[in-house]
């Protein structure tokens, strides 16, 4: 009984570990390609491009709607 719990253990244990890690080298892999450029700004909600805004330095003070932050976005380079 001790032996097959340990072994259920273990197996999730293996399972939990490798889920991690290809979720790792997927997220190392998406990493590697960031000259690409990002052409889903769509997907991305007002703060989001207001954050992507902030870390680029570039201001949106004068910005109200959402297609204007995503060209500001596209015009200044890939995300």
């Amino acid at each position: 009984m001790i032996a097959k719990c340990t072994l259920v253990v273990v197996y999730f244990t293996t399972l939990f570990v490798l889920t991690r890690f290809l979720e790792f080298v997927g997220v190392f892999d998406r990493g590697l390609h960031c000259s690409e450029p990002h052409s889903n700004t769509q997907v991305l909600n007002t703060e989001q491009l207001h954050k992507v805004l902030d870390h680029r330095g570039i201001s949106y003070r004068y910005v109200i709607e959402r297609p204007e932050l995503m060209s500001l976005i596209n015009g200044s380079g890939n995300l």
